[in-house]
């Protein structure tokens, strides 16, 4: 014999939720209404500058990066000569090509 789920509680779970969701939208509505303010003192930021001093910073950082990076390359190059050198002294001159 099959057993027949019932679908019952999904039903159910929508009902309230769309119940709930009528609910909300009330206040949801009456959140939305404002009284617009008028004549209220701005505050101006100096945009250009700011904009001008965060590209400024991300110059400096690349230069700072690629600078970190230059400097590492160079050492590997240094270690791996280093090796090299060191590899043909232990080889010998039969194994060397």
């Amino acid at each position: 014999m099959k057993t027949v789920m019932h679908k019952a509680p999904r039903h159910w779970t929508a009902h309230m939720l769309a119940a709930l969701a009528v609910l909300l939208m009330g206040g949801v509505a009456q959140a939305q209404e404002y009284v617009k303010v008028e004549n209220v003192p701005r505050e101006q930021l100096p945009a250009p500058q700011f904009v001008g001093a965060a590209y400024g910073f991300i110059m400096v950082a690349m230069l700072v990066y690629v600078f970190v990076v230059a400097r590492r390359l160079a050492k590997t190059r240094g270690d791996i000569a280093e090796l090299r050198g060191r590899l043909e002294r232990l080889a010998g001159p039969a194994e060397r090509r």
